[in-house]
């Protein structure tokens, strides 16, 4: 054997054994002594992670940073730390990375000089003076181990870095400290959660504290569990006085907060020209309600503008005049949505500019916490008992729709007076239909030819209308891979109907497909639904962790004809198939219209909620069941 399959042989048999060392610093940048029981599940380990903020004054903070990660696998290089941001108000006074192999040797060292430095520029920002520095490094082998330091000083103090240990899945943490010094004795407002005994805190005073966490076995993602953040240690952090890019404020809860936001971000951005609201008055004359006014104005905000960023100082937070929007026709969410709320407030609409998490996994603002959150902006018009919500950066969304990219969270309202929580708008099951009609000829030679008719509204609208923006080409794409459980399918015709009045999104598809059935002698198979199965497979966990959480409800409903050949016969039918839990109601049914047609009948309706992590398995059977039931044939023969 030779030496270099000894070496290999020899980290493989140490590599889960703990070995005792002296020299503690050095033991760590070995990944032959590993915890075994670290390692499950995990793609990396973070070895040590010591973070010290000192804030200085309500215009300086400083934060080190020493971290050293073990990468396991390639999967596992996201957890190193190889980037520093920063922005005008930002300097990066220390940074420094070296890379060690598997026995803990030097390979890779990096200083200040060896890092890139590039613009966070994001594909739709006009000009941005958002930066980072970073390192490329491109592993031989692993394991590998990381150490990363660096010191960083921000004049703004509004962001307080929380202290969120583990910050994603497959990573277990040995060990990990916080430390916050604030020798000037500025008022400190925190919220800890998920602090269970792996945690040991230190708070010797008001002002200054510790915490600590060791052996933080990794977490397996697990299929539609909650966020990571509801299932980790974190301490949210945030002063009383602050500065936000040079703008000093202060704030003890969210009336205070929003309040403080609202005039130092918001008001006085909204004047537009005599023209322009002569305009306005001109396009709303003939409406006779405030939602009717709005839906005007929204639509022309649509046609009017295009969503481009712009991040500069202040303007990552503060939205552009309205005035400037009018003339250049472009904007960022803050600018689109300051722009529109102009345009109402000329008509004398009152509107108030929301902030908000966005993205299809709900995010809160958290209501217990008043501080700078909130990554996106839209726009809250309150019409008597109703909130219309507009999202104001998008061309295509109908008037008061968000979609699954702000519905259901709570979001900060900013008002003159001060800031209120409020929660957008939650789409019932009930209101997520997908109702599916087609007529379908079964031929002798295995082959169908179908008619079908979608008709989409609520979220299922959303999750679907986007296709009638593609060309005709990739449109036929699409509904391939939708059926991909169809073989030889040939789209022949194509009508889509997007009605945003309703809305409702309407899908005509004419199709066949050369091999749709089987056949066994004078038989021939047929699955009666074509064209709305169950295809995902839900995973089983021998030991699930965490609850379940199905994140939106829904209804579909499928009705279809099926004319089978000139000379054939059914003989009989299956039984009507039915199952209910607590997640849902499915019924599957098929009857005899005639001799030669056949009725098929489905109907699918899935609860949203979070339901006990002992219900998971329930879940999965029931998932599994549908499936097996969609794809259920029924024999019709010959006529002898």
């Amino acid at each position: 054997m030779n030496s270099k399959k000894l070496l290999t042989l020899f980290i493989v048999t140490l590599f889960c054994v703990v070995i005792h060392s002296n020299a503690q610093d050095t033991s760590k940048l070995q990944a032959i002594v590993l915890d075994s029981t670290l390692t499950k599940n995990a793609n990396a380990i973070v070895r040590s992670e010591e973070v010290v903020i000192e804030i200085k004054s309500i215009q300086s903070v400083i934060v080190k940073t020493k971290r050293i990660v073990t990468v396991l696998n390639k999967l596992g290089r996201k957890h190193a730390d190889s980037y520093e941001p920063y922005d005008p108000t930002t300097k990066i006074k220390y940074i420094k990375a070296i890379v060690y192999d598997a026995l803990g040797k030097e390979t890779k060292k990096y200083t200040r000089k060896d890092f890139n430095d590039r613009s966070m520029y994001d594909g739709f920002s006009l000009i941005g003076d958002n930066r980072y520095i970073y390192f490329d490094y491109t592993p031989i082998q692993y394991p590998y181990t990381l150490v990363f330091e660096s010191e960083v000083e921000s004049k703004s103090t509004a962001f307080i870095e929380s202290w969120f240990p583990v910050n994603n899945y497959h990573l277990s943490v040995e060990e990990a400290s916080y430390r916050l010094l604030n020798p000037k004795k500025i008022l400190i407002r925190k919220k800890e959660e998920f602090i269970d005994e792996q945690v040991i805190s230190d708070a010797s005073n008001d002002y200054e504290f510790s915490y600590r966490l060791s052996g933080f076995q990794a977490i397996e993602k697990e299929y539609k569990s909650p966020p990571l953040t509801k299932l980790v240690p974190m301490v949210k952090i945030t002063l009383g006085n602050f500065s936000l890019v040079n703008v000093e404020g202060s704030a003890e809860d969210w009336k205070s907060m929003g309040k403080w936001q609202y005039n130092n971000l918001v008001s006085g951005r909204s004047n537009l020209s005599e023209e322009t609201v002569q305009k306005v008055s001109a396009l709303v004359a003939n409406a006779t309600t405030k939602k009717e006014k709005a839906k005007l104005i929204y639509q022309y905000v649509q046609d009017k503008t295009r969503y481009i960023s712009v991040q500069l100082g202040i303007g990552g937070w503060m939205p552009m005049l309205a005035e400037d929007v009018d003339r250049l026709g472009y904007g960022d969410c803050k600018a689109l949505t300051n722009y529109t709320k102009a345009l109402l407030d000329s008509q004398k609409i009152q509107s108030y500019y929301t902030v908000v998490y966005a993205g299809k996994n709900k995010r809160n603002i958290d209501s217990d916490f008043a501080s700078m959150q909130g990554d996106h902006v839209i726009l809250n018009v309150p019409d008597e008992e109703e909130d219309i919500w507009l999202e104001c950066t998008s061309q295509t969304l109908p008037f008061n729709f968000i979609g699954d990219f702000t519905d259901d969270r709570n979001v900060l309202v900013l008002k003159p007076e001060g800031g209120e929580i409020k929660r957008t708008k939650k789409y019932l099951p009930e209101e997520n239909t997908l109702d599916t009609k087609a007529e379908i000829f079964v031929k002798a030679d295995k082959s169908i030819i179908a008619k079908i008719q979608s008709t989409s509204k609520g979220l299922q609208y959303d999750w679907r209308y986007n296709t009638k923006l593609k060309p005709v080409k990739d449109q036929k794409t699409h509904y391939k891979k939708y059926w991909d459980y169809i073989t030889d399918v040939q789209i022949n015709a194509l009508e889509l109907i997007d009605n945003k009045d309703i809305p409702t999104y309407q899908e005509k598809v004419n199709l066949t497909a050369a091999n749709y059935c089987k056949k066994a002698g004078n038989r021939l198979l047929i699955a009666p639904n074509a064209f709305n199965r169950e295809t995902s497979t839900v995973p089983k966990y021998n030991n699930r962790k965490t609850p379940l959480v199905i994140s939106r409800g829904y209804i579909d409903t499928d009705e279809y004809l099926i004319n089978i050949p000139e000379g054939y016969e059914v003989s009989t039918l299956p039984e009507k198939k039915m199952l209910e839990t607590i997640f849902g109601k499915y019924s599957w049914e098929l009857e005899k219209v005639n001799e030669s047609q056949l009725k098929f009948k489905r109907r699918l309706k899935i609860n949203d909620g979070e339901y006990p992590k002992e219900k998971y398995e329930e879940y999965r059977q029931f998932k599994s069941k549908i499936k097996k039931i969609d794809k259920s044939k029924i024999v019709v023969k010959q006529k002898v």
